[in-house]
């Protein structure tokens, strides 16, 4: 890699999962959940990611580290975190404490998605009453946890926090802190993670996604020397998509499982908006058009393979964030999705690298 390049990186894949309500007990589904991060594990996947959200059928994980606690318990190998963490629904003291305590017990192992969140819905449920305070308590939090990243006693004075001579008695394992990962879907947020570095998914078309890394590419070597990046410590960013996926004996049996999860999980995701009256959260939602800002993939391995190899070349990506697991998907459906995607498509992607 010469200086004035990006450091283009092998392709990477993950699983993502917004642990989404469907008939079963909580209780049953975090079991589900847990096994698809063991599988995960033992297949080589990358990392495991969850969503956090509150107040809606897309997701009952309204602790992603108390999930992610269980999932360091079970599994050996794979990086989890989640994506993203949203920083204004946390007191910052505590937040950086157990970030530090999920970086030990998992030995290093932690990905760290911070975020605004993206409903003012849901943050209204925890006492943020508008995007304004809920964009100033992000960015004080984000302060706070690096000051204490690098500080065995916490001393900050902001608008909505101040702390004098905290002790610190558990620490990062990972320095000066785990990966950061930012989600970008616009040309705003893309120029801030690109000049920061930050890891980034994004949801968007495939012509999208090619448009915004270029410009992430650019950007990111324009200011890979600049002062102050808060992802400075990573030196080849993750620049991925996220995609549905259902992988099946036969392309019949795939589409009639993904078309029947899908239509559930669009009820999922635009509940909360529908229920108050507002545009729906996405409102392009087409499962078999090529420009739809979340296609299905879905089909038998060879299908899939193809699918995704066309969707790697056109968008540039170097990670792929799949969802195995979503809308009604029966268990034992996502599991033999995974293991089909596992045995028969991932080997073909890896040797991509």
């Amino acid at each position: 890699m010469s200086a004035g390049s990006f450091p283009e990186s092998p392709l990477e894949i993950g699983m993502f999962d917004w642990v989404e309500v469907t008939g079963a007990s909580p209780a049953e589904i975090f079991e589900h959940k847990l096994r698809l991060a063991e599988a995960a594990d033992k297949a080589g996947f990358y990392a495991w990611q969850l969503a956090e959200h509150q107040g809606t059928p897309l997701s009952i994980d309204a602790s992603p580290a108390l999930l992610l606690a269980a999932a360091i318990q079970r599994t050996k190998r794979i990086r989890l975190g989640a994506l993203t963490f949203c920083l204004p629904w946390y007191n910052p003291y505590r937040f950086y404490s157990e970030m530090c305590m999920l970086d030990q017990m998992s030995g290093g192992r932690l990905e760290l998605g911070v975020g605004r969140g993206v409903s003012p819905i849901e943050s209204a449920y925890l006492g943020i009453p508008n995007i304004e305070e809920s964009r100033e308590r992000y960015r004080e939090i984000l302060d706070i946890f690096f000051a204490a990243s690098k500080t065995e006693v916490l001393n900050f004075s902001g608008k909505h926090y101040q702390y004098k001579d905290v002790e610190l008695h558990n620490h990062l394992v990972q320095r000066p802190y785990p990966p950061l990962w930012f989600p970008s879907s616009d040309k705003n947020s893309i120029d801030f993670t690109a000049k920061h570095g930050y890891h980034t998914v994004l949801n968007t078309t495939h012509a999208e996604t090619r448009f915004l890394y270029a410009q992430y590419r650019e950007t990111w070597v324009k200011h890979r020397n600049d002062p102050g990046r808060h992802n400075a410590h990573v030196k080849a960013p993750r620049l991925g998509k996220s995609q549905l996926i259902v992988v099946a004996d036969s392309d019949a049996e795939a589409e009639k499982l993904g078309m029947d999860a899908y239509s559930v999980w669009v009820s999922h995701i635009n509940h909360l908006t529908g229920k108050h009256g507002r545009p729906p959260l996405l409102p392009r939602l087409d499962p078999k058009a090529k420009d739809s800002v979340t296609r299905l993939v879905v089909g038998s391995p060879k299908t899939v393979l193809d699918m995704l190899l066309e969707s790697v070349q056109e968008t540039t990506i170097n990670y792929l964030l799949l969802v195995f697991s979503f809308g009604n998907l029966r268990p034992e459906h996502a599991m033999r999705s995974m293991e089909l995607f596992a045995t028969k498509v991932m080997p073909s992607l890896r040797a991509m690298r």
